[in-house]
C-alpha cells in the first residue's frame, strides 16, 4: 500500500471488508438464528441507504427555437409545427400548437392544436381543432398570447384571447408519464357582449382524411359508429336528431402511410362554476358530418334535465348566455392509437375480456356489435392474421362481422363463456393473383363480368355510411396506376371470377381492352401491351395546375403514390397544392426513377377558411406556384392567408416570390354549402359576382379597390380556374364571369385543373396544354413555364386537343397572342384519342357565339373571323361521354377550352377591351 495515504487506506480496506463479508454472507446456506427478540442482524443496517435517483423528466413544454429546432420529433404526414410554435412532449406523446400568429383550421390566428402523434413513430395524422367560443366561426376568440412551463408533474401549453367580453383560456396538458392529452378550456365574462348561447371543439377532417367513429359511455344507444344520419344544417328538426349525447369520437387515420394513427376525442364533463364556486353540469352533445365534428355545450343547465336535446332545449338555449364572475370549464381528453382502426382507442377504453381471433388474410377488419345491436369498436388484423380487441365490462354476447379487402363478410355471434374468448378461425375464399406488366407506365381498370363484382382498391372497410348510404374514401377505386418504374406493385390480388380490363395512359393515348379470368390460387398474366400515342405534343406541354397529396388536411395519399397516379396518366408537369402548406417534392422524381418524365412545381392552395373584418366571408381558394418551401417553418413558410383581403394575399405572393403565377381556384361552388371556398360567391363580402353588370358598379367594385399599403387589388389574379374537375354544373357560369373580365380589359387566362386529392377522381383531368416551342427537356425553366401560364399561350381539355391559329397573307396568331387586322382565317385543328368523342365547335367572340359547327375528331375548320373593332375569340369543343370515356373518367365529359387570340383591328399596336358593360 505504499503512496497511499491514511484515509485512502482505510478506504480500500473497509471496502475490501465490506466485500468479503457480503460475500460470507452470501455463501453462507443455512439462515442466521433470530435472537431472543426475533431480531436478525444484517450488516445493511450499518451501512449508509443509498437512493436510487428517479430517472430524468421526459417532460417538455417550450417554444420551437432555431437553436434547439433539431431536438423536436416532428414527424409524420400531417406535421406542420414550426419555428415560433409551441411544443408539447412526456416522452410519449409529443404535440404542437400553434403560436400567435399562424393562423391553422377555420379561425384566424394561432393557438390551434395542429400536430398530436407518438413521439417516436412519426405518425402525425392530426388536423385541425378549433375551440370556437360561441359555436361559430365568426363569434371564435383570437388567441393574443401563448405560455408554457412545467407544472405539478405535467407540461403545459396556455392559450389566452379576449374579445366581446369573454375571456378564453385553454390549456392543454400532458402528464409525466400519460398515454392521454389533456385540454381544458375556460371560458368567463369579464365584460359586456354579445350573448354566448353555446360553444364547441370543431375537429376537421374534410374528405373523410379521419373517419369519425361516435361512442356514447353515459347513453349507450347513442352510440352510433361509422352510421351516421344525414344533418341538414338548415333544419332545427334535422339539427336536433344529430346532437347526440355521446361524449367519445374516435377518428381512424388512414392505412395508406407507413405508420399509422387514431385519435379518441372525449369531451369528459362541462361545467358551469357560478360566482359562489358552485359547478353545475351542462348539457353537452356531439355532433358528425362526413368533413368535420364538433364536440358542443350549452352555457347553462336546462330547465328539464334531459341527456338528448330537445325542442325546449333549443328554445331556452335561445336566452343563455354566461353572466359576469361565472366561467365555463369544459375538460377534453385525447387519446392516440398506433394503429388505424376504433380498437386501439376502445382498447384504451373499455376494461372488459379481451376477444381473441385469427383470419387467413391479413387485410380483414373485424366489426363488433353488443346484443342491442349497438357498435361496439372495429379492429384490424395484425400481419399473421391474429387479432386482439377488448370489450367493455360485462360484456357476454357480441356479434361481429369480419370482411376482407374484396368485400366478402362472414357474420359470427359469440358468447363469452370462458376466459378465451377465442372466436376461432375466420376463413375466407382463396384469391387468385395477377401478374402486373413491368417497364410500362399506364392505368389498368377492372370491371367485374357476370356475376364477378368489379373490384374495389383502397377500400378502408370501415364502412362510413351517412343516412345509409355508402361514403368511399378517396382512395377507393377500381384502377391500378402503374409508372413504369421498379417501385410498381409487381402483382395484384383479385377475387376469382371473369374481368374486362382497360388499359390506358391518359389523353394523348388510345385504350387497350382484355380478356381476364382469374382463378383461385392460381397466378395469372395478360399479354399487355403499351397504349399507343395517337398525338405527338411535341411543342405542348401538359400541366395540372391544381394537385393534392397527403400533405394536405383534406387528403391521405403519400405523394410517391401521386407521382405514380400522375405518370400513369401521361401528364409531365405537377404542380402541388397542398392546403396552405409548402412541401418540397422534387427530390421524389429522380428517387422514383422518373427523372425526365415529369416536372414537379412547388406552390400551395392558399385556402381562406376564416371569417374575418377584412374578408367577412373568406378570401375563398388561391394557387402560387413556384414558391419556396422553407421546412424550419410553420406549414412550411406558406404565405399568410387569414384575416387579410384577397388583395393583400396576392401581395404577400408577391412579396416573397414576385414571378409567382397567382391563380384564382373555383371561383364558383357547386354545393351552396361550399360557397366560402368559392370567392366569386362572395367577393369576401357577401356579394354575388355579377358578370352582367361592370366592374365598377356597386355590386363589383370591390374588386377594383386597392389595398392602402400594397396596392394590390382583389382582381390581381394572374389566371382563373374555369374548370376544376367534374365541377360540369358551374362550368359555363365561371366561363361567363371570364368572359365579362376580359370585356372590360381584365385579361386573364383561363385554367382548368383535376384538383384531385386522392385516387377516386383521376388526376390530370382536366388539364392545361401549354405551348412552349423551345422548352427543351423537363424540367422546363419554371420561369419561361410561368410567362407562358400567364400569357394564356394554353388551353383547357378533358380530351379533344387542339392545334388553333388565326391567319391573314401577313399574320399569324397562337393562343394568348395577338393578330394584326380586322379580317382573318380561323384554324381549328381536332384531335382526340378514339374513346374520345367530339360533336360541336362553338367559336365565341367578345363572349358572344360567332358560329357554331358540327365536328368530328381529325377535322381541320377553317372560319372566315371579320371584326370592326378590337376583340378576342374563344374556341370550344365539346362532346358526349362514351362508355369508355365514362369508364376513364367518371362525372366528366370531352370538354377543350381554348385561351383568347386578341384582335387589334385597327393595328395600332394595342388591344382595347369591347365596350364596358351597362
Amino acid at each position: 500500500m505504499a503512496g497511499l495515504s491514511t484515509n485512502a487506506k482505510w478506504t480500500l480496506w473497509l471496502s475490501l471488508s465490506v466485500f468479503v463479508t457480503s460475500a460470507a454472507l452470501a455463501a453462507s446456506k443455512p439462515s442466521e438464528p433470530a435472537d431472543e427478540e426475533g431480531f436478525t442482524p444484517q450488516l445493511e443496517e450499518f451501512l449508509p441507504v443509498v437512493e436510487v435517483p428517479p430517472p430524468p423528466s421526459l417532460l417538455r413544454a417550450e417554444q420551437i427555437k432555431t437553436e434547439t429546432f433539431d431536438s423536436f420529433p416532428r414527424g409524420g404526414p400531417d406535421s406542420i409545427a414550426g419555428l415560433g410554435d409551441w411544443w408539447l412532449s412526456n416522452g410519449k406523446l409529443c404535440v404542437a400548437v400553434s403560436d400567435v400568429d399562424h393562423s391553422a383550421g377555420i379561425v384566424a390566428g394561432g393557438g390551434t392544436l395542429i400536430d398530436v402523434g407518438h413521439c417516436d413513430l412519426a405518425n402525425d395524422q392530426w388536423t385541425y381543432a378549433n375551440i370556437l367560443t360561441g359555436l361559430a366561426k365568426e363569434t371564435a376568440i383570437p388567441v393574443s398570447g401563448v405560455s408554457a412551463g412545467i407544472r405539478d408533474g405535467s407540461a403545459e401549453i396556455t392559450t389566452v384571447g379576449e374579445a366581446d367580453g369573454i375571456r378564453q383560456t385553454v390549456v392543454y396538458r400532458l402528464a409525466e408519464g400519460a398515454d392521454k392529452l389533456d385540454i381544458d378550456v375556460m371560458i368567463e365574462r369579464i365584460g359586456k357582449g354579445k350573448a354566448v348561447h353555446m360553444s364547441g371543439l370543431f375537429t376537421l377532417y374534410s374528405q373523410r382524411a379521419l373517419t369519425p367513429f361516435s361512442l356514447s359511455s353515459y347513453v349507450p344507444d347513442a352510440t352510433l359508429g361509422f352510421e351516421h344520419p344525414a344533418i341538414d344544417r338548415n333544419k332545427v328538426s334535422s339539427l336536433l336528431a344529430g346532437l347526440l349525447p355521446s361524449d367519445w369520437n374516435i377518428l381512424v387515420g388512414a392505412t395508406s402511410y407507413e405508420t399509422q394513427a387514431s385519435y379518441g376525442v372525449q369531451l369528459s364533463s362541462a361545467e358551469l362554476i357560478t360566482k359562489n364556486g358552485s359547478r353545475q353540469p351542462l348539457p353537452r352533445f356531439l355532433a358528425v358530418f362526413p368533413n368535420y365534428s364538433l364536440h358542443g355545450w350549452m352555457s347553462r343547465p336546462l330547465w328539464l334535465q334531459s341527456e338528448r336535446l330537445n325542442w325546449l332545449s333549443m328554445l331556452q338555449n335561445q336566452f343563455m348566455d354566461i353572466k359576469p364572475g361565472e366561467r365555463l370549464l369544459a375538460k377534453f381528453s385525447v387519446l392516440v392509437g398506433d394503429r388505424s382502426d376504433v380498437a386501439s382507442i376502445s382498447d384504451q377504453i373499455y376494461q372488459g375480456p379481451l376477444l381473441r381471433g385469427y383470419a387467413n388474410d391479413n387485410s380483414v377488419s373485424v366489426a363488433i356489435w353488443d346484443q342491442d345491436d349497438r357498435p361496439v369498436t372495429q379492429g384490424r388484423v395484425a400481419e399473421d392474421g391474429s387479432f386482439t380487441i377488448r370489450l367493455p365490462k360485462h360484456t357476454q354476447w357480441v356479434k361481429m362481422q369480419a370482411t376482407s379487402a374484396w368485400g366478402q363478410k362472414i357474420t359470427r355471434e359469440l358468447s363469452l363463456a370462458d376466459a378465451r374468448n377465442d372466436s376461432g378461425r375466420w376463413v375466407f375464399k382463396k384469391k387468385g393473383l395477377l401478374k402486373l406488366p413491368r417497364d410500362i407506365p399506364m392505368s389498368l381498370y377492372f370491371f367485374g363480368l357476370g356475376d364477378t363484382v368489379t373490384p374495389e382498391f383502397g377500400n378502408d372497410l370501415l364502412g362510413f355510411t351517412e343516412a345509409g348510404v355508402s361514403l368511399p374514401g378517396s382512395l377507393r377505386r377500381n384502377r391500378v396506376d402503374l409508372a413504369g418504374v421498379a417501385s410498381d406493385p409487381l402483382q395484384i390480388d383479385l377475387p376469382p371470377g371473369q374481368y374486362r380490363v382497360l388499359a390506358s395512359r391518359g389523353l394523348e393515348y388510345d385504350v387497350k381492352e382484355y380478356l381476364l379470368t382469374i382463378v383461385a390460387g392460381k397466378t395469372s398474366q395478360l399479354p399487355i401491351i403499351a397504349p399507343r400515342q395517337i398525338w405527338h405534343s411535341d411543342n405542348w406541354r401538359s400541366a395540372d395546375l391544381h394537385v393534392h397529396s397527403g400533405a394536405s388536411f383534406d387528403a391521405i395519399l403519400p405523394f410517391d403514390e401521386r407521382l405514380r397516379s400522375f405518370v400513369a396518366q401521361g401528364a409531365e408537369i405537377l404542380v402541388a397544392s397542398e392546403h396552405n402548406r409548402l412541401v418540397d417534392y422534387r427530390d421524389r422524381v429522380t428517387a422514383m426513377g422518373l427523372a425526365g418524365q415529369v416536372q414537379v412545381i412547388v406552390g400551395a392552395e392558399l385556402t381562406g377558411m376564416a371569417r374575418t373584418a377584412k374578408a367577412p366571408y373568406t378570401v375563398g381558394h388561391s394557387n402560387a406556384f413556384p414558391l419556396k418551401a422553407k421546412p424550419a417553418e410553420f406549414a412550411g413558410g406558406v404565405p399568410p392567408v387569414e384575416n387579410r383581403s384577397l388583395g393583400e394575399v396576392i401581395a404577400g405572393v408577391r412579396q416573397v416570390a414576385p414571378k409567382a403565377v397567382f391563380q384564382l381556384n373555383h371561383p364558383r361552388a357547386a354545393d351552396p354549402l361550399d360557397a366560402d371556398l368559392a370567392f366569386f360567391d362572395h367577393l369576401s363580402l357577401g356579394k354575388n359576382y355579377d358578370p352582367r353588370q361592370s366592374l365598377d358598379s356597386s355590386n363589383n367594385e370591390s374588386l377594383l379597390a386597392p389595398d392602402p399599403v400594397s396596392g394590390f387589388r382583389d382582381i390581381d389574379f394572374d389566371v382563373i380556374e374555369v374548370l376544376n374537375g367534374a365541377e360540369f354544373a358551374v362550368y359555363s357560369q365561371i366561363r361567363d364571369d371570364w368572359f365579362s373580365l376580359l370585356n372590360q380589359g381584365a385579361r386573364r387566362a383561363a385554367t382548368g385543373n383535376s384538383d384531385s386529392h386522392g385516387l377516386r377522381n383521376v388526376v390530370a383531368a382536366p388539364r392545361n396544354y401549354i405551348y412552349l416551342p423551345a422548352a427543351g427537356s423537363l424540367p422546363l425553366d419554371e420561369d419561361v413555364l410561368s410567362d407562358a401560364i400567364r400569357a394564356g399561350h394554353s388551353f383547357i381539355t378533358t380530351g379533344p386537343l387542339l392545334a388553333v391559329t388565326l391567319r391573314s397573307a401577313s399574320a399569324e396568331a397562337g393562343l394568348g397572342d395577338m393578330f394584326n387586322g380586322a379580317r382573318g382565317e380561323l384554324h381549328v385543328q381536332i384531335d382526340a384519342a378514339p374513346w374520345v368523342s367530339v360533336d360541336k365547335l362553338t367559336v365565341w367572340v367578345n363572349g358572344n357565339i360567332y358560329r357554331e359547327l358540327h365536328v368530328t375528331a381529325g377535322d381541320h375548320k377553317v372560319i372566315e373571323l371579320i371584326t370592326d373593332r378590337d376583340a378576342y375569340v374563344v374556341v370550344e369543343v365539346t362532346g358526349q361521354p362514351g362508355p369508355i370515356f365514362q369508364s376513364l373518367m367518371p362525372g366528366l365529359a370531352p370538354l377543350a377550352l381554348s385561351n383568347p387570340i386578341y384582335i387589334d383591328a385597327n393595328g395600332d399596336g394595342q388591344w382595347r377591351a369591347p365596350a364596358i358593360m351597362n
